[in-house]
C-alpha cells in the first residue's frame, strides 16, 4: 500500500515548506479509498480563503495520486472537515475517478 513518505520522495518539492506557504496548506494525509483502494492526498488548506475580505476557512482538498506516485489533478470539491472526505472515500470516489479531472492541478 502507498505511504505519504513514498509520495513525498517522489515529489519532494510539493511538500517544501514555500510550496505549503504560498498555498495556505496546513497538513497532508495519504487516504486511499474504500472501493478501489487508490491512493488519495488529502490537504487541509486555507487557499487563499481570505481573500476579498472573507474569514480565513480550513478546508480539506483531495488530489489523486498517479501510478508513478506523482501528484495527480485536484479532484473538483471542496470538504469541510475530514468526515467528508471519508464519506467521499467510501461511496463518491468511483463515479468521480471516472469523472474528468479538475483543470486546476493544485
Amino acid at each position: 500500500m502507498t505511504t505519504l513518505t513514498q509520495i513525498r520522495g517522489a515529489q519532494p518539492e510539493w511538500f517544501s515548506r514555500k510550496n505549503k506557504r504560498f498555498f495556505g496548506d496546513v497538513g497532508y494525509k495519504l487516504l486511499h479509498g474504500k472501493q478501489t483502494h487508490r491512493p488519495y492526498l488529502v490537504r487541509s488548506t486555507y487557499e487563499w480563503s481570505d481573500m476579498f475580505g472573507q474569514s480565513r476557512t480550513l478546508r480539506y482538498r483531495i488530489n489523486t495520486i498517479k501510478d508513478d506516485l506523482s501528484i495527480g489533478p485536484l479532484i473538483d470539491k471542496q470538504f469541510r472537515d475530514l468526515d467528508e472526505v471519508k464519506d467521499w472515500l467510501s461511496m463518491d470516489e468511483l463515479q468521480t475517478s471516472a469523472a474528468a479531472p479538475s483543470a486546476s492541478q493544485r
